[in-house]
């Protein structure tokens, strides 16, 4: 009897697991299909740069923006917004007159890379 009983347990746990697996996997491909919408945080990496060379001040690596929050030069966030996750995508935005000098009135490129996305409950 203890030997059908400890095979039954083994069995139910085995089934637990596999099932938590399953779900893991399927919250794992929701979220590749994931798409970057205003309101949404977003986590990536960014290197700016002004006739192909990056500029000082223009690159970060896991930085946390929300999107919509107008924390970026115009056309910045904008541009994020329809990437998926592990999207790489290169946007171009001009500096606006009032920058500083160096960057003022310039177009530049961005190659952006979003590695996560978070959303509000609510």
């Amino acid at each position: 009897m203890k030997k059908i009983l400890g095979s039954f347990m083994a069995l139910v746990m085995l089934l637990g697991c596999s099932s938590q697996s399953q779900e893991t996997q399927n919250s794992d491909t929701q979220n590749q299909t994931a798409v970057a919408q205003n309101g949404d945080y977003v986590n990536i990496d960014f290197v700016g740069k002004i006739d192909g060379v990056a500029f000082n001040g223009g690159s970060a690596e896991g930085y946390e923006l929300k999107l919509g929050s107008d924390t970026m030069i115009d056309g910045f966030e904008d541009g994020i917004v329809g990437m998926k996750l592990d999207e790489e995508k290169t946007i171009t935005v001009t500096f606006p007159e009032n920058y500083t000098a160096e960057l003022a009135g310039k177009e530049a490129t961005f190659d952006i890379t979003l590695h996560k996305i978070y959303r509000e409950i609510q």
